[in-house]
């Protein structure tokens, strides 16, 4: 691989000190390669990533919010080299990450490759339903991500060819929190593109609080029932729906009527307790209390 665009949508967060790492494996690597960040209309002044000045770095601050699918296919159009490296702005960069990137595009250069993310326990108190989560259900070895490779498929560390991006974007009727990669995984499958998961992790560095957290999830079950509606074969991408649809009990109209009831039962659980299972819980029923009976 000769060219690299690396891109990274943010959203009130200062990724300077990874952009800086970034850089310096690009220069170490000389690699023809560019950086670049757009911000979706943060809320906080970003002066460190708007002034660094670097020959690979661009950044661009849009005037309004347009969302986590959108902002990815403005990237992808505004790219100018043949593969596109895709992180979430709140990724830590290790050693040689880049360095691994070119070696597995090199022996697959058809295909999506995934890296994976993993939480460091220095961060446990910062967000901790948010690192219970990630520990116990987001950071696995590219062995366990392999026997499902399209469901584990997750958007803040991979590299892709350009040419898949621009066949298949991101669905911007996702405006909302949620679900565009288990899309981009199901859409990727039906295109009949490969993808390869290998142990390149980034960090995850910004943890939210239990109530931003919890909110957030609520926004990526909503995405999801609206998948589910339009796209009914999707539901075998979601867990959460997998469960429902196997287990008739959740479709009954006395479990709904009380699944609203049980969500903030466990919700409560959840914001007090950073527990990791009532959250499994409350995600499970609040989807129910959604989930549109047949």
């Amino acid at each position: 691989m000769k060219s690299l665009s690396i891109c990274i949508p943010i959203y009130n967060f200062n990724c300077i000190g990874s952009i800086k790492i970034l850089c310096k494996q690009i220069s170490s690597l000389k690699l023809n390669a560019e950086i670049l960040v757009i911000d979706d209309a943060s809320d906080v002044k970003l002066n460190e990533l708007s002034n660094f000045n670097n020959p690979f770095y661009t950044y661009e601050k849009l005037s309004k919010n347009i969302g986590r699918s959108k902002i990815r296919n403005l990237l992808v159009e505004k790219s100018r080299f043949d593969y596109i490296l895709f992180l979430d702005g709140d990724s830590g960069i290790p050693e040689n990450f880049i360095k691994n990137y070119l070696q597995n595009i090199e022996s697959n250069p058809n295909s999506v490759i995934c890296g994976g993310r993993i939480h460091e326990a220095e961060l446990k108190n910062t967000g901790k339903l948010r690192y219970n989560y990630g520990v116990k259900f987001e950071d696995t070895k590219s062995s366990e991500r392999s026997k499902k490779p399209y469901y584990s498929f997750m958007t803040n560390n991979f590299i892709s060819p350009k040419a898949v991006l621009k066949n298949t974007p991101f669905n911007e009727e996702l405006t909302k929190y949620g679900q565009e990669d288990t899309f981009f995984g199901y859409e990727l499958k039906n295109n009949y593109v490969k993808i390869i998961h290998i142990d390149n992790p980034v960090f995850h560095l910004d943890l939210e609080t239990n109530l931003e957290f919890i909110e957030k999830t609520k926004f990526n079950i909503e995405n999801l029932i609206l998948l589910k509606t339009k796209y009914p074969e999707f539901i075998e991408f979601s867990k959460l729906l997998t469960t429902i649809n196997n287990y008739k009990v959740f479709r009954l109209k006395p479990i709904k009527n009380i699944a609203s009831i049980l969500s903030k039962f466990f919700e409560f659980i959840t914001k007090h307790s950073s527990n990791a299972y009532s959250f499994q819980m409350f995600k499970l029923f609040y989807t129910i209390s959604l989930n549109r009976l047949k």
